[in-house]
């Protein structure tokens, strides 16, 4: 398998994941310990979501989405390490492990220090 095929793929696992967690936010139910204000904030918080991985998706936006991906799980990490009080955020640091890996694979240009200019 070539690279880049293995970089969309996991790619396109922290997306899919993002995208569940937007459903999730959208149909599920919440849970009774949250308060009203972040009961709120669910749908906004899946649009955001969505509209990341609508970036992740197209082509064009790709390197866009990944890097607001990037911010948002890095949002998670500290979401969850400060507010819930995990010691290690397990699944933040999974899935940005994910998108980073895959965006590596992807783009070649990101880790060899050449930001893809050419001469």
């Amino acid at each position: 398998m070539k690279k880049k095929t293995i970089g969309l793929i996991l790619l396109g696992l922290a997306a899919f994941a993002l995208a569940g967690s937007g459903a999730g936010k959208l149909f599920a139910e919440p849970e009774p310990s949250m308060s009203e204000r972040m009961i709120s904030m669910l749908p906004i918080m899946a649009i955001i979501e969505f509209l990341i991985v609508a970036a992740m998706v197209i082509p064009k936006t790709r390197k866009l989405g990944i890097i607001l991906a990037a911010s948002y799980f890095g949002g998670v990490i500290a979401f969850q390490w400060l507010i819930e009080g995990q010691a290690f955020p397990v699944v933040g640091v999974i899935l940005n492990t994910l998108l980073y890996a895959g965006a590596a694979l992807l783009y070649p240009s990101l880790t060899d220090g050449t930001s893809g200019v050419t001469d």
